[in-house]
């Protein structure tokens, strides 16, 4: 009888014991919790100032040399160096927006098209570009009338207190059903420029400097290694093979793009854009990339940056990946059914 009293007691001591050790266990748990919430909370704070200071500081740093570049006799190399240090802002940005607030990221990403902005801007009146320009005299008269309008739209926007557009000589412009084939001695180191086209197919031979392309649709353009940019802008249904330093993307749609560049390429409110890596080849193709200055040992085809998608957790839906069973591989032949299908007229330039 003593042993079953001993024993119940023994049991209860047990019971009461595990019930303080569990509570003890839970208020240490609780304590624990509350413990990381708080240092949770302190290095979020911590990471936020940190952005802020040193986000800030980067801003001021790239301001301030764009507005001393007036003085700088290396101003081309300048504003390269200031476009990288944009591109590394945005990613920077991009990848900061996990503790930042969206009215943050809106200001931020305001502040870093405001030096896009300014950096175009003091490019366009500090580095006149060298244009190649046709000898077909209707070329010439159709540049000449483009000019005369183009001094009037200055005037009077100048006369309203209005800014225009940057004015930009077309290399060629307003063409359809078109084979334009530039020739390497024509092209290299060159600045091309080209708007309004339609069905057309542009091959581009050699190392040019830069390539600019606006409102092209249902076109086909394939070029040798570009030694800096290449600008694309209102593009539709169009297929670009290229090779560059440095490429950005603005209002284009339905676009495939074959890509060697050296930094990551910028898209500004895109749609289904797709990319494969480039794989242009014809005679020359080495020596072509090795007058270009292109490194030949970084390709960042597959890395876009989009400035209207900065979670980094989720994709972007505006670009991705060209499929394998869809990539061009024999351009020859695409080439060759692409002027057959648009019964394209050879431009002899």
């Amino acid at each position: 009888m003593e042993e079953i009293i001993d024993s119940g007691a023994l049991n209860g001591k047990e019971k009461i014991t595990e019930i303080l050790n569990r509570r003890h266990k839970e208020r240490e748990l609780h304590i624990q919790a509350a413990k990381l919430e708080r240092q949770k909370d302190a290095e979020s704070t911590e990471a936020l100032q940190y952005f802020e200071v040193s986000f800030e500081e980067k801003v001021k740093l790239i301001r301030n040399t764009l507005e001393n570049v007036t003085s700088s006799d290396r101003k081309a190399q300048v504003f390269a160096d200031s476009q990288n240090e944009i591109y590394d802002l945005q990613r920077y940005l991009s990848s900061s927006t996990f503790f930042l607030n969206e009215y943050r990221i809106k200001v931020c990403q305001n502040t870093i098209n405001e030096l896009s902005k300014l950096l175009d801007t003091l490019r366009n009146e500090l580095l006149p570009k060298k244009k190649f320009g046709f000898k077909s005299k209707k070329i010439v008269k159709m540049i000449n009338e483009k000019d005369a309008k183009d001094q009037d739209l200055k005037q009077s926007s100048e006369a309203t207190g209005t800014s225009g557009e940057n004015h930009i000589k077309w290399t060629f412009s307003e063409r359809a059903e078109q084979l334009i084939e530039l020739s390497a001695s024509a092209v290299n180191d060159q600045t091309i420029t080209a708007s309004k086209l339609k069905n057309c197919l542009i091959r581009i031979e050699g190392h040019p400097g830069s390539l600019q392309f606006a409102q092209l649709d249902n076109c086909v353009v394939v070029c040798g290694p570009t030694a800096r940019s290449i600008f694309l802008d209102d593009c539709t249904d169009c297929k670009f093979v290229v090779a560059c330093q440095q490429l950005r993307c603005h209002r284009s749609r339905a676009c495939d793009m074959y890509l060697y560049v050296t930094s990551r390429a910028i898209i500004e409110d895109c749609k289904a854009i797709r990319v494969a890596c480039y794989n242009h080849q014809y005679e020359n193709i080495e020596e072509d990339f090795k007058q270009s200055g292109l490194d030949l040992s970084c390709n960042n085809w597959n890395i876009l940056d989009d400035f209207n998608w900065l979670s980094t957790d989720k994709p972007s839906p505006n670009w991705s990946l060209l499929d394998q069973e869809q990539t061009i591989v024999d351009w020859n032949s695409y080439l060759h059914s692409f002027q057959q299908m648009h019964s394209l007229t050879s431009v002899d330039h």
